[in-house]
């Protein structure tokens, strides 16, 4: 039996509760409970087939609910984090994990002390294009890979409680070491453009390095007025390129032209093909569901998911880092 209360149901949370309920339906879970500060909106999403409640602690008392789904503001995720796994819970909870290192490293070791499950929401780990991907990755397709880039913006007011690198930049500093296969890279280093209020970036760019001359690039922004939203990764190789557009979970983009120097009698001479640009067709699944039924799975089976609090603090470490000093090499995050 697994039962999971859901604390949050606003914005993002109300996502969570759409895919808890449909798989209390098909009998993934077997007992929901909806948790809101706001009696109002929980008690609507609620309807009438799911219990809520408005006060947090009586599901962390509540013996049937052995995990809680955490989708509040994230200055709350390291207290109630902390409520959570004291009372015996495990816990997913969105990202970041939390808002500072320290913080995010005494929850990893209140959850290894206690043997609970810590799972951070690092939703595009299981993006299906991404996962489609990895494997590729894995099978040597792109031949040598040049770089990564991501676009990640949109036109919107940017939020008040943090800036575009925890909101937005956490995904590419933690994605990109998830496809590489590293726990950092080698340097990171960012720019950013405060310009709507205090000590709160609206845009940052960020550089990756790693080993064997791969370099990763993204640029995050809340307020470029000529994409309403735009979100994609694009990973260059020698023999293979891909597109991954985040708003299509049923295909990627495909080109299989050559990009690659070859050495001559005057010395290494750069070759670009032609090539072409097709549309592969891939399963389509939903990352956010993808994701919570992976976190039932390590419920179950007591092994770590794919996005582990490991990779939650790494994350943490990553942006704090880059805020404070603009750069990150790995050497500088204490053991």
């Amino acid at each position: 039996m697994v039962g999971i209360g859901l604390i949050g149901t606003g914005y993002w949370g109300k996502n969570h509760a759409r895919n808890w309920r449909e798989m209390l339906n098909e009998g993934i879970i077997d007992k929901l409970v909806f948790c809101d500060i706001n009696e109002i909106r929980v008690k609507e999403l609620a309807g009438g087939d799911v219990s809520y409640t408005t006060d947090y602690k009586s599901l962390l008392s509540d013996e049937d609910i052995h995990a809680v789904d955490i989708v509040t503001p994230s200055n709350t995720h390291s207290p109630l984090g902390r409520d959570a796994i004291l009372a015996g819970k495990d816990v997913f909870v969105e990202k970041p994990m939390t808002m500072s290192t320290f913080e995010a490293q005494a929850l990893v070791k209140l959850a290894e002390e206690k043997k609970k499950i810590l799972m951070p929401g690092h939703l595009f780990r299981y993006h299906p294009g991404v996962s489609k991907v990895r494997d590729m990755i894995k099978e040597g397709e792109f031949g040598r890979i040049y770089y990564l880039y991501t676009n990640r913006m949109a036109y919107s007011t940017p939020r008040r409680d943090m800036g575009v690198m925890y909101a937005l930049g956490v995904h590419e500093l933690d994605l990109y070491c998830y496809l590489l296969g590293v726990d950092y890279p080698n340097q990171a280093k960012i720019t950013r453009g405060t310009f709507l209020q205090p000590n709160i970036e609206e845009f940052a760019s960020i550089l990756m390095e790693f080993d064997n001359n791969i370099s990763g690039y993204a640029i995050e922004s809340w307020i470029s007025p000529f994409d309403k939203k735009m979100r994609n990764l694009t990973i260059v190789g020698s023999k293979k390129s891909v597109k991954v557009d985040y708003m299509k979970h049923n295909e990627i983009y495909v080109f299989d032209g050559v990009i690659e120097s070859k050495e001559e009698d005057n010395g290494m001479i750069p070759v670009v093909s032609e090539g072409e640009v097709k549309t592969l067709a891939i399963p389509e699944k939903e990352p956010l569901k993808e994701e919570l039924c992976d976190f039932v799975r390590s419920i179950k089976s007591r092994k770590q998911p794919v996005s582990d609090m490991h990779s939650g603090l790494r994350a943490v470490e990553m942006v704090e880092k880059c805020l404070k000093d603009g750069f990150f090499r790995p050497e500088y995050i204490s053991p």
